[in-house]
Formats: structure tokens, C-alpha cells, sequence
């Protein structure tokens, strides 16, 4: 993988730059999602004129943000970096559900450094989540290389069992009570105490008409897209 061919690896905003890159936007997929983007989200399109630049990695459907995945989106950001001549640029990271489970360790993982991180209606402690849906099981012994016992696995790589290893970068963490695929009291609720407790710059929009991921309230997706702003513009 390397600058000529990375766009088979991840979707790049790059033909819609107006500008020299100034700030990067990694968009993190949900489980089961196989799509090979062809052009940013509609809300995306000036960010992109302005000098923000999106990347969707193509990761597994199945990936969880295992070892080898946060390896991928490593190297795609080190090719970027290096492509645009970039230094300390802003880097936002974002996801929902699996995608923000991603987003939120990618953050533990990465040896890149985030300036921010939104996560919408993540999973934050994959142990509980393995037992949480019957279609999950085998997602995540998928993505952990062994049908074996998973469970230390799972403990070092979840939010809420460590949240120590967060970087001490900025938050923004969505959930609905309406959701119905990832319990908002055992992820959510737990994981925003503890990283406030550990002094982290955290804000959390709890949506009393949300469902998993959408549709939220329109004060709550215009909360998102001012942190959105703040960070990358």
C-alpha cells in the first residue's frame, strides 16, 4: 500500500479540495458495512473545498478495530501525512455503532495523535456487547483470530474496562434510549462518568428520541456538526 494505489484501500476526498489539506477526517464503518465510498457525505462537500480532507478506509466488515485494522488505518494516515506534507494537522475521528466503538479504540490504539473524536450510540464494553445479540458472537471471534475464550481480549480493548488509555483529546459521545441493538446504560452511561472522572474534555448528548444511530433531534446533529466545525475548520 502506498500513495499510488491507496485508493483501493480507503475512499479520498481529494478531488474535491479547493485548498492545500489543512485538517483530516477519518470515517470509521458500522458492522457489516462492505461499501466502497465514492464521494463524501452531501454535508461534507465545502469542508472538503475548504481544505478537509475525508477518508474512508475500507476496513473488514467484521474488523471491531482489531490489532491488524488499527495497523491499516495507521499506514493510510502515514501516507497522507507524508503525501501533503502534513504536521500536526487537525485529525477528527468518527463512527457509529461498530464505527464508533472503532473511532473510540483507535484512540487507545493509534500512534497518531487525534485532536477529536465523535462516536454515535458505541459500543463501549465489547465483553457485555459479545451476549448482547445473537449475530454478534461470531463477528467478534472473527475479528480476534481465535474461536477460543476472548474475554481478556475483549477486556484490553474495551473503552469501559480501560479507559485510561484514551487519549486525552476532545469527545463527543451520542447516545439514544431507544436503542435497541447497543444498550445505552451498559456503554454509554458508563464509559462518559469514567473519563469525566478521569479529567477528560467529554460532552455527551443523550437523545430521548433516538433509536441506534438515527434519526436524532436536529439540535443534537447541530451540537455535532458546531464540534465538527470547531475541530477541522
Amino acid at each position: 500500500m502506498n500513495a499510488s494505489n491507496l485508493n483501493s484501500f480507503a475512499y479520498l476526498s481529494e478531488d474535491y479540495l479547493g485548498s492545500p489539506v489543512k485538517a483530516l477526517c477519518l470515517t470509521l464503518p458500522g458492522l457489516g458495512n462492505m461499501e466502497m465510498r465514492q464521494a463524501p457525505d452531501f454535508t461534507d462537500f465545502k469542508r472538503a473545498h475548504d481544505g478537509v480532507l475525508f477518508i474512508y478506509p475500507f476496513v473488514n466488515p467484521w474488523c471491531w478495530m482489531n490489532a491488524e485494522t488499527v495497523t491499516f488505518v495507521d499506514r493510510i494516515l502515514d501516507i497522507l501525512i507524508e503525501k501533503h506534507s502534513l504536521k500536526n494537522c487537525p485529525i477528527l475521528v468518527r463512527g457509529g455503532s461498530m464505527g464508533g466503538y472503532s473511532a473510540l479504540v483507535y484512540s487507545m490504539f493509534s500512534k497518531h495523535k487525534l485532536t477529536a473524536v465523535i462516536a454515535n450510540c458505541p459500543v463501549t464494553d465489547p465483553l457485555f456487547h459479545l451476549t448482547e445479540r445473537p449475530d454478534l458472537p461470531r463477528t467478534m471471534h472473527s475479528a480476534m483470530g481465535t474461536y477460543d475464550d476472548i474475554t481478556e481480549l475483549l477486556k484490553e480493548r474495551s473503552p469501559n474496562h480501560h479507559p485510561e488509555k484514551l487519549q486525552k483529546c476532545r469527545y463527543l459521545i451520542v447516545h439514544g434510549f431507544k436503542d435497541k441493538a447497543v444498550n445505552k446504560e451498559a456503554h454509554s452511561d458508563i464509559l462518559v462518568p469514567a473519563m469525566k472522572k478521569l479529567g477528560y474534555d467529554v460532552t455527551y448528548l443523550e437523545d430521548e428520541t433516538m433509536a441506534h444511530c438515527n434519526p436524532m433531534k436536529y439540535e443534537v446533529f447541530e451540537v455535532i456538526e458546531n464540534f465538527t466545525l470547531k475541530t477541522l475548520m
